[in-house]
């Protein structure tokens, strides 16, 4: 198996413009000098935030648990377990033909 996509190259190419490799700034953008087209480097992805408190906090209870649709407790209703046992076995079943 070919796995070249996990072997990034070092260095990133440099694009070309008119048949021309375009000259690049200090700030990493593209610059063509025989058509003047630029290409402005994108900013990097900042990682999200990671939450202060993790929710429920400690001394917080976590919400009540609601009635399924079919007014029974969660856990406990047979047509909702029987339900989700058809989703489950469709979604296994589709998975190998999705693309």
């Amino acid at each position: 198996m070919n796995d070249y996509w996990n072997d990034p190259p070092e260095e990133p190419e440099i694009p070309e413009c008119c048949e021309l490799l375009m000259i690049v700034d200090i700030d990493g953008n593209c610059k063509c000098f025989e058509c003047g087209a630029t290409i402005e480097a994108q900013p990097d992805i900042e990682p999200l935030d990671e939450p202060s408190e993790p929710w429920p906090t400690e001394d917080e209870e976590p919400p009540e648990s609601e009635k399924c649709p079919h007014g029974n407790d969660w856990g406990d209703c047979g047509a909702c377990d029987y339900l989700s046992d058809i989703a489950y076995d469709s979604y296994r079943e589709d998975r190998f033909f999705r693309r």
